[in-house]
């Protein structure tokens, strides 16, 4: 994670799809009120990765576009949810 409170903090995608939320079940927990429980999903299909929002409030963004399906993410990919900026790194 490279902006908000989370900054720094790495997630490895080997156990994915990987939800993101605020709920307890969230494999990436973000304490944001902009964040819904169950917000988003990292998910590999071969060797493409895909970000979807999961019917979220405030959306999920790809840099500064919102997404409103599964969308195709590569290396140094920007992915807003709430507050946070998560980057796909290797």
């Amino acid at each position: 994670m490279i902006q908000g409170q989370n900054t720094g903090v790495t997630a490895a995608l080997a156990n994915a799809p990987i939800l993101i939320g605020r709920g307890n079940d969230a494999a990436i927990r973000l304490d944001d009120d902009y964040v819904s429980t169950r917000h988003a999903r990292i998910a590999a299909s071969g060797d493409q990765w895909y970000v979807e929002d999961l019917g979220s409030t405030n959306g999920t963004y790809l840099g500064t576009q919102r997404i409103t399906q599964p969308t195709t993410i590569g290396l140094g990919a920007q992915v807003r949810i709430g507050k946070t900026i998560l980057e796909l790194r290797k």
